[in-house]
């Protein structure tokens, strides 16, 4: 493991060349599995004695006349049934497309609160902060690494999601990430394992439009935690 001042240098630079990848690519898709190692969803399980599940994730992005298009279209098993969501971020906004509606939500998140939705919030911030940098090497091959971050000192106006520390494993050559694995002041964490990663590939635009349903504007959080739960509780009753 390298901690020295060298190897903060070396972690800066491996850090610049992922982000200024993916910030200048037009498209970029990916599938990975969303392992919930820490946070909510592992204690809520076990208090249920059930296993936890893995979120499988697909995420599309298409960056167009300065604007960022995401679609992150997430599947996880939850007993017998499977739980499926489907997030657009598109010029009108942030949407939660649910069965019944799709809901504008963009008024009540700040920056990324939708922890795993827009993944890269905190790996393009890891350059604006203090983060105590090392770079380490990985088990999984000679051209990956695991470039870890601790956070100094916090910023002078909190905000939960910078990530209070982070480790991202990652290839020197090719550019990509592997794995993302990150906690946050406000006890939110993700953990992403990559199965699949593609840059500038042809992407139908099509994707980011909202499909013709009720469309309505989510005014506050308790709305819209109230919009959730008629729809995945009654769906839990029925089961």
């Amino acid at each position: 493991m390298t901690t020295n001042s060298h190897g903060s240098l070396e972690a800066r630079l491996l850090l610049e060349r992922v982000i200024i990848t993916i910030k200048n690519a037009e498209t970029l898709v990916f599938d990975a599995r969303n392992l919930h190692t820490t946070g909510v969803v592992p204690r809520l399980y076990g208090q249920l004695n059930l296993p936890v599940p893995v979120t499988q994730e697909r995420f599309y992005c298409w960056n167009s006349a300065e604007t960022s298009y995401v679609r992150v279209e997430s599947a996880c098993a939850v007993r017998e049934m499977s739980m499926t969501t489907l997030f657009i971020k598109n010029r009108d906004g942030i949407w939660h497309v649910l069965p019944q509606c799709a809901a504008e939500i963009s008024g009540i998140f700040a920056h990324d609160r939708l922890l795993g939705t827009f993944p890269f919030f905190r790996l393009f911030s890891t350059l604006e902060y203090p983060y105590d940098l090392s770079v380490n090497e990985s088990d999984c091959g000679t051209e990956q690494v695991v470039v870890k971050g601790l956070l100094t000192a916090k910023p002078l106006h909190r905000q939960e999601d910078i990530a209070s520390d982070f480790s991202y494993r990652l290839d020197t050559k090719s550019r990509r990430l592997f794995a993302l694995d990150e906690r946050t002041f406000g006890g939110r964490s993700l953990h992403l394992e990559f199965d699949r990663w593609s840059i500038n590939e042809p992407i139908d635009h099509k994707l980011f439009d909202i499909p013709a349903k009720f469309r309505v504007k989510m005014s506050s959080m308790s709305q819209y935690m109230d919009l959730k739960q008629q729809y995945y509780g009654n769906r839990f009753m029925e089961q």
